[in-house]
Formats: structure tokens, C-alpha cells, sequence
């Protein structure tokens, strides 16, 4: 009874030593290429460089040590944005910023309202565009983890317009 298990146990062995590399070689034959990055994306070019600060705060972070710098824009076209520069280190991938309207209502998620502003990098702080619906209300932000979809944290509400 034992011997034709063992028979068995061999035949499949043998044939999944043949099999799984195989697979795995042709897996990786098949596979897409990464995309690059085709246009300039708004928030990354070297258009947003001329800003003035408005304002800066260290106490808009109720879980996190992060700097919000308000930007406007020096030509005088009243556009506005934030630069976020953070004192201690988030490790968490993929790390967005979003901007919302009103307040972060749900700390676990992001509202449908929500508007992206770009990537957050800690090593090369850069100012994020806000869009023109941040001057006529107020809003917040938000870090959220695109890898993990949760949101990392919130900041609290506060007005561009004075």
C-alpha cells in the first residue's frame, strides 16, 4: 500500500521539477514592461518654483511632527499651495497628499471630495499646487499610503484666503 504512494509521490515530484521553472521562466518572459513617466506632470516641473510664503505652521499635525508651509504665488495670479516638510521620519510607501474640502470627516479613508495634490517626499520638500476650490473654502490634508489605502494622517482645517 505504501509503494504506490511513494510510485506516485515520484511521478509528481519529477513532473513539477519540470513544470514550476517552466512556468516561472515564461512568467517572467511575458510580463510588462514598467510605464515611464510620459509628460511633465504639474506638480514636478520647475514652473512652481516662485512662491512666497504666507504663513507657516508646525501645529496643523495632531499624530505627526510636520512643518505646512502656505504658499502664494509671487507673480500676484493668487494661486496658492503647501509644502510640507516633516521632522520626523514616515516610513509607509507611496505616501500622496490630498486636499479636503470642509475637513477630513473619515479618518479611515478618503471622502469622494478629495483632491490630489502630488507625492509626498521627505527628503526633497516641494510645493504642492492647491486647487482653486482652496481659496474660497476651507480644507485640510491628508497623507494616505496609495500601497497600504489607508490614510497616515490629518491635518487639521484651516483657511488659504485672508
Amino acid at each position: 500500500m505504501i509503494r504506490p504512494l511513494r510510485q506516485r509521490h515520484r511521478v509528481l515530484v519529477f513532473a513539477l521539477s519540470v513544470v514550476v521553472p517552466v512556468a516561472f521562466a515564461a512568467g517572467i518572459a511575458t510580463r510588462k514592461a514598467v510605464p515611464a513617466l510620459a509628460g511633465a506632470v504639474p506638480n514636478i516641473s520647475g514652473e512652481v518654483r516662485n512662491y512666497s510664503e504666507v504663513w507657516s505652521r508646525d501645529d496643523l499635525w495632531e499624530k505627526k511632527a510636520i512643518r505646512t508651509r502656505l504658499l502664494s504665488d509671487a507673480a500676484g495670479a493668487g494661486r496658492r499651495a503647501v509644502e510640507l516638510i516633516s521632522k520626523d521620519q514616515i516610513v509607509r510607501p507611496d505616501v500622496i497628499v490630498y486636499w479636503v474640502p470642509g475637513g477630513p470627516e473619515a479618518k479611515e479613508s478618503l471622502p469622494n471630495d478629495a483632491f490630489w495634490l502630488g507625492g509626498f517626499d521627505q527628503l526633497a520638500p516641494r510645493p504642492l499646487a492647491l486647487p482653486a476650490e482652496a481659496a474660497k473654502k476651507a480644507g485640510a490634508l491628508v497623507l494616505y499610503s496609495l500601497a497600504d489605502h489607508e490614510v497616515i494622517a490629518a491635518s487639521k482645517a484651516f483657511a488659504t484666503a485672508q
